[in-house]
């Protein structure tokens, strides 16, 4: 499973038409499947194909994201993963043109 998720959302001091979050991808996998052999567990390489796209990229009316952090998530014996979050950080390119008068 990947859940994503938006939270902390505050007030962009150089776009105020918009507001920077924090967007949380959790990755969850049943433990019976984490060994996809080669020393590799299926949740980092999900979270590590996730963060090859996003990371420093610029989302249109998302803005760029910045990695923050990974976290082990643990739901039960069963399900468990991580976490990836990023910061979500509008620009002027994202600003609304200008009303004219």
């Amino acid at each position: 499973y990947v859940i994503v998720s938006y939270d902390n959302f505050t007030t962009n001091d150089t776009n105020p038409e918009f507001r920077d979050c924090t967007v949380n991808f959790d990755i969850i996998c049943h433990t019976d499947y984490w060994d996809i052999g080669n020393y590799e567990v299926r949740p980092l390489k999900i979270a590590g194909y996730i963060d090859g796209i996003l990371n420093e990229t610029r989302l249109s009316g998302i803005g760029t994201f910045n990695f923050i952090g990974c976290n082990q998530i643990i739901l039960n014996e069963e399900l468990s993963g991580y976490t990836l979050s990023y910061r979500a950080v509008h620009g002027t390119d994202d600003r609304f043109p200008a009303e004219e008068e």
